[in-house]
């Protein structure tokens, strides 16, 4: 995720990142391309956490020690490990994002290779990105307080 240039992504980038790859997402699940849209989709979610990151340490760039493609040490890196804790029900939507979601499933679904329980289905992929938009629906709304 970085520019070309050698530059960190900037927390902007971030947040416009995150909104491509939803839109993304949810056109490879229309279109039937339901692991890619798990994929895209779990990125969104890790985006949206390096912007809050940003956003919490009150810098422009992302510094080098939070590139990361862990959603919980995002969550913690952001200051949003008490907001999760307080909150069963996104407890278990962040739950189902660490479950399902690897940077390695990039390498799995067309043409299959091996990935632990499969290549993902229509079902899986719906509830996932319904779970995705919640998040990142409750991540606005946090980050909007907090401004």
């Amino acid at each position: 995720m970085t520019q070309k240039s050698g530059r960190r992504t900037k927390q902007t980038v971030y947040e416009e990142i995150s909104r491509r790859m939803l839109t993304d997402a949810r056109f490879l699940l229309k279109n039937g391309r339901w692991h890619g849209a798990v994929y895209l989709a779990g990125y969104a979610v890790e985006c949206k956490l390096k912007a809050a990151v940003c956003r919490y340490l009150g810098v422009e760039v992302l510094p080098e020690s939070f590139r990361t493609h862990d959603i919980q040490s995002l969550i913690r890196s952001a200051g949003l490990a008490e907001a999760v804790d307080s909150d069963k029900v996104i407890q278990v939507r962040f739950r189902r994002i660490d479950s399902m979601w690897r940077t390695e499933i990039r390498y799995a679904g067309n043409p299959p290779l091996p990935l632990q329980g499969g290549d993902y289905g229509k079902q899986e992929a719906e509830n996932f990105l319904d779970t995705v938009r919640r998040i990142v629906q409750w991540l606005n709304t946090i980050l909007l307080r907090a401004r």
